[in-house]
């Protein structure tokens, strides 16, 4: 048959759907009548979209999420290889957005270079991008927003949609004058412009109706009685600003035009059977006609210079493919117009039945308005259909079919309308209300089982946040509590905290230890301040107070002052799938500081990085490499504790011993940083120094999709596998650390203080936590250890 045994699977089931569905036989679907160029199924993703065909047709410019990120594709028009990638969006400030939904792609005249509108940074902007080099040329505007480019025909001028204090109009930019126009100018939303090919005029889809000049709009003419939904298409002369409406329909959008070679014909979507279509209309005769009768809705239309090709996305199949339909314009249908959708039919069924009501309606207002002159409120005839609601079938009776104006007197506050009869506007005011209130179980390596209750309130623009944490022990001075407020409403997210946290430790001796209560409390003031979407600053500024007391003897203990800023820059662009992240990149810089104040205070300086890199190879395997390191230095320099994993059950410490002896240790450990993990193949604190790096190489993939249990009715989806190899090493004085050495000459070369661990591990959500089973093995270059087994919660890194 010459297919595989999936096309001709997906054959058969389209044969059965065509016999047993009426709908469907009397439909194509896109690859039918057209030629497919992208199969989202088959990488796994779902969007291939904003088709541009290059004018001589050989090359289709469109944007795809095959690779996680929305990216800016180059394929052949001919089979649909990919040839490059031009454009990676969704990481970098330049490319923060692209445009998905309204295409601005665009090809130059000589198919050297495209155009295309993005969110970049604060503003959106063009990129005029060289294929060959790409080499980039940035173009801003002052403008809120920029979409759907097209690039004249001589190459000299490129027409756009411009978004400015809410109003959308159609711009024109001269690339050699630079300078920029505004050609409508008007209330109305305009969209999809589209060049003719003398360049004197612009075809565009637009909701205003009949009102094609502002000589049309009436003075009293209201935007909220006024149904923006509907387009239709619309030309306009560039010289002298005429509007000439195209495509006449009360319901249906008609949208995305393109222009045939010799000007007198354009193709357009319309959805007026229900399903998004592509139809011909003749610009002489005022004759339309569909070109295809699609399963599937059609969008974003991309036509060659000479009119032969035509690109086009469809959704279909559960995702967005790119397809190309040849010479167009010489498609035939037996049909002249395409037999409407139940969903259709039954909407202008419903359409008739509310004209009517509103024209009795109108006449029982019009009666009972020339009985009352008094002062009506501000938009108080606007109509509202409830019929589009899920509540809707209780308002089909004509006693229940209601306006605003109707009903006024139960809807309005009283007092709430001044003398013009205008609604009065108050100051907003900031009352909390309960977000979030719950209690939460946790785990900790060193502390056990841990409960707090937690509560979230905010006022109703989510400006003003307030948090309240408790964790309650036997008394105020034994628990864990905090209270923090934040607010929002600038570009500089403030906070302010208090907290209290008490811990118990046995320090000294292993076998005759002491057993100390630690408390940690005091207060920070917090902001962060957003550089774009993928970078921040934070920084901060806490007092905190740190006391040591030995439980049997409280008047023996420990006093510590600390007064610590803090900066921390943190760049993010990182996508996560079911577990870990699998694509992109994080990575932050963190400085903390301490002066000595006095005689309670400690005095350090500690600085971290710590940079994430993850790479997708396929489906959900991926590859994952960090690398962090950090040092500190000062009078109480900080000592960093490395080796074994996070939320660690069966954990183990060397010697069996928390190196937490004073409150300047503690407070490192809950203030800064606690274990640097993973490091497995060995236990907490198999090393530790004022310095310290750590390299994690990890290969993640799907174990187990789907596995049921024999002796009990038990279902495990999803379990993961994971290989991994960890290095890292803790010191304190660069003199003396040594990687390797030679113990002796029989032996060879092994490992000194430098740490490696290797091995396996499992990951899998049972009754909603994520746990962990990693089996690892010490290596010192000549030899592996016996295995060390860490079951342990939570997601990595």
């Amino acid at each position: 048959l010459g297919m595989s045994l999936k096309e001709l699977s997906d054959r058969w089931m389209r044969e059965q759907k065509k016999l047993y569905w009426a709908d469907f036989a009397k439909r194509e679907a896109p690859d039918e009548f057209a030629k497919r160029l992208t199969d989202h199924t088959k990488r796994d993703h779902f969007y291939n979209t904003s088709p541009a065909i290059s004018p001589t047709g050989d090359k289709i410019a469109f944007i795809s999420d095959r690779d996680d990120y929305f990216d800016v594709f180059i394929m052949s028009a001919i089979d649909g290889k990919i040839i490059k990638k031009i454009v990676k969006g969704n990481r970098t400030k330049n490319f923060e957005e692209l445009h998905l939904l309204t295409p601005g792609l665009t090809w130059s005249p000589d198919g050297n270079k495209i155009a295309l509108a993005v969110k970049s940074g604060e503003r959106d902007a063009i990129f005029v991008i060289d294929v060959k080099t790409e080499k980039q040329q940035k173009i801003t505007f002052d403008l809120d927003g920029i979409f759907s480019v097209d690039w004249s025909r001589d190459g000299t001028k490129l027409a756009f949609v411009g978004l400015k204090h809410g109003q959308s109009d159609i711009y024109v930019y001269d690339l050699l004058n630079k300078t920029l126009v505004n050609l409508t100018d008007d209330i109305f939303s305009d969209a999809d412009p589209v060049w003719s090919h003398d360049g004197k005029l612009i075809y565009f889809s637009s909701d205003r109706k009949d009102f094609i000049s502002k000589d049309f709009i009436p003075q009293d003419f209201r935007m909220y009685n006024f149904d923006p939904n509907q387009y239709d298409i619309y030309s306009i002369d560039i010289e002298t600003r005429e509007i000439k409406r195209i495509t006449h329909t009360d319901y249906w959008d008609e949208t995305s035009p393109v222009v045939s070679p010799d000007g007198k014909k354009i193709l357009f979507i319309s959805d007026r059977n229900g399903i998004n279509n592509i139809y011909e209309k003749d610009l002489e005769t005022g004759i339309e006609r569909p070109l295809t009768n699609s399963l599937s809705g059609i969008y974003q239309l991309s036509i060659t210079y000479d009119g032969s090709k035509l690109a086009f996305s469809s959704f279909y199949n559960g995702g967005f493919d790119i397809f190309l339909l040849r010479q167009p314009f010489e498609r035939k249908l037996n049909v002249q117009e395409l037999e409407p959708t139940v969903f259709v039919t039954e909407f202008l069924k419903e359409k008739e039945r509310e004209l009517a009501k509103a024209k009795k309606l109108e006449q029982e207002t019009t009666k009972a308005g020339s009985d009352s002159t008094s002062i009506q409120p501000y938009g108080s005839d606007i109509k509202v259909n409830l019929r589009s609601y899920i509540f809707a079938d209780i308002f089909r009776h004509d006693s229940l079919a209601m306006s605003i104006k109707t009903r006024l007197d139960s809807l309005t506050l009283p007092d709430n309308i001044d003398e013009s009869g205008r609604y009065k506007v108050y100051r907003y005011k900031v009352n909390f209300t309960p977000d979030l209130i719950y209690t939460n179980a946790s785990y900790s390596t060193f502390y056990g089982v841990l409960g707090e209750a937690f509560m979230m309130f905010s006022d109703m623009l989510g400006n003003h946040q307030i948090y309240l944490i408790t964790s309650l022990v036997f008394d105020l001075k034994n628990s864990d509590y905090a209270f923090a407020y934040f607010y929002l409403p600038k570009r500089i997210n403030w906070g302010i905290e208090a907290f209290h946290i008490a811990r118990f430790f046995g320090v000294g001796d292993q076998y005759y230890p002491l057993y100390y209560r630690y408390r940690l409390y005091g207060g920070t003031l917090m902001g962060s301040y957003p550089i774009d979407k993928f970078r921040r600053i934070d920084f901060g500024l806490g007092y905190y107070n740190v006391v040591g007391e030995y439980i049997d003897f409280p008047e023996i203990g420990e006093r510590s002052s600390i007064l610590m800023p803090s900066v921390t820059y943190v760049h993010d662009n990182s996508l996560w799938r079911y577990i870990f992240p699998s694509n992109g990149e994080r990575y932050y810089i963190s400085l903390y500081a301490s002066p000595k104040l006095g005689s309670s205070s400690i005095q350090f300086l500690t600085g971290i990085f710590d940079y994430r890199k993850y790479f997708r190879l396929w489906s959900d395997y991926s590859f994952a490499f960090r690398f962090t390191a950090g040092g500190s230095t000062g009078k109480n320099k900080q000592r960093f504790m490395l080796g074994g994993v996070d939320a660690w059950i069966n954990w183990a410490i060397k010697n069996d011993y928390i190196p937490i002896e004073n409150t300047a240790d503690f407070f490192f450990f809950e203030a800064i940083s606690g274990p640097i993990v993973p490091l497995r193949g060995y236990v907490y604190n198999e090393q530790n120094g004022s310095k310290f790096a750590l390299m994690n190489l990890e290969f993640r993939f799907p174990l187990i999709r789907y596995f049921i249990g024999g002796a009990l009715p038990l279902a495990f989806r999803n379990i993961m596998g994971v290989i991994f190899l960890d290095m890292g090493s803790a010191w304190d004085s660069w003199r003396s650390w040594r990687a390797f050495y030679e113990p002796d000459p029989f032996t060879g070369t092994v490992t000194k203080d430098l740490l490696i661990g290797t091995g396996y591990g499992f990951r899998i959500y049972l009754f909603g936590l994520l746990l962990r089973l990693d089996i690892a093995w010490r290596f010192n270059w000549g030899s592996f250890s016996k295995p060390v087994y860490y079951f342990s919660f939570g997601p990595d890194y």
